[in-house]
């Protein structure tokens, strides 16, 4: 019999439930859950997520002068700034052909990397670990807290802690030791990303073509002697990750079906080699393949493609699930690829 055949078998009358949460505050611009469940089988027979906020600066970018545009799609958020800048001088760099200089790359990069350690750090550690921490599951879910002190940390030599709970208790609000370290590390990496980029979250030396950063040995070294001071932290959170889910898959059998859907994944890739890199369309997939982080497609746990012109002709927007009027009425921007 299979796993399918058994539940079908097993199935108690239907007692459905509406339950919705909104605004849920832990994400900005607003999160809303609508779902449908049903608490006879412990199933979630329905569930929409829908985010109000609009942000619409593709709207007010119009007839702006382009190189305003990093300065202001930094705005959109007030965490990740550098990516949206980034990524509007990626644009202006292709439309005028202008290729920075190696050390401007690597300068980039460099803010960019402290960027994503900086928004990892406030997630992870800082929103998400609320969700596990000692107070958060003593209060819903007791039983469990009581299986989490006599669990032994699997990892307790990489992270310092003996059992789970200790891990839980770390993980508390304004008063557990991961908690506080956290905020320190994140206010470290924003410093490092200062250094590169000039502030946070809105750069102010990243331009098309270039960076206005002084490219001293004593800028780097700021940043290398921040960046040993918190590799610990990001050592010891890998293990702490490892420990706090693996348990909880173990306290709470079917845990890891939740929010389990099927496999679309995107990526467009970040951190340019500047070895690879002209910014030419026509070569766009040679250097989308040399960045750091490379761009690809995986549908279904199967990767589809690599190649960052194959992503960009294949990019759909449903406007039915969005703010924007329909543009069938209108001239279409480009009207074909230049490749053919």
């Amino acid at each position: 019999m299979t796993t399918t055949q058994a539940r079908a078998a097993g199935r108690r009358p239907a007692q459905i439930v509406d339950m919705s949460w909104d605004p849920i505050t832990r994400i900005i611009g607003n999160l809303g859950i609508y779902t449908k469940i049903d608490f006879a089988n412990q199933e979630v027979v329905e569930c929409h997520s829908t985010s109000s906020l609009f942000r619409g600066y593709s709207v007010f970018m119009r007839g702006k002068d382009p190189r305003d545009a990093g300065f202001i799609t930094s705005r959109i958020c007030g965490i990740c700034g550098d990516n949206h800048t980034t990524c509007s001088h990626y644009a202006q760099q292709m439309a005028y052909g202008a290729k920075p200089p190696p050390l401007a790359e690597h300068i980039t990069n460099l803010g960019e990397a402290a960027e994503y350690m900086f928004d990892h750090t406030i997630f992870q550690d800082n929103l998400v670990f609320v969700d596990f921490c000692e107070a958060m599951v003593k209060a819903t879910n007791p039983t469990v807290l009581a299986r989490a002190e006599r669990t032994e940390a699997p990892r307790g030599h990489l992270h310092g802690y003996r059992t789970i709970a200790d891990i839980m208790r770390a993980f508390n609000p304004f008063e557990g030791e991961i908690y506080k370290q956290a905020l320190k590390v994140s206010r470290t990496t924003r410093e490092m990303f200062c250094l590169m980029e000039g502030r946070h979250v809105h750069p102010s030396t990243l331009y098309p073509g270039g960076v206005g950063t002084m490219p001293t040995p004593t800028l780097f070294t700021d940043y290398l002697t921040r960046l040993l001071r918190i590799i610990d932290f990001v050592k010891r959170a890998v293990a702490l990750n490892d420990d706090v889910f693996d348990f909880f898959y173990a306290a709470l059998p079917g845990y890891e079906e939740v929010g389990r859907r099927r496999t679309l994944l995107a990526c467009w890739g970040a951190f340019q080699n500047p070895d690879v890199v002209d910014y030419r369309y026509q070569t766009m997939n040679t250097w989308g393949k040399a960045m750091h982080v490379t761009p690809g497609i995986i549908v279904d746990g199967q990767l589809v493609t690599n190649n960052l012109i194959d992503i960009n002709l294949g990019l759909r927007i449903l406007l039915g699930s969005s703010y924007y009027d329909d543009w069938t009425t209108e001239d279409p921007f480009v009207t074909h690829d230049p490749l053919g």
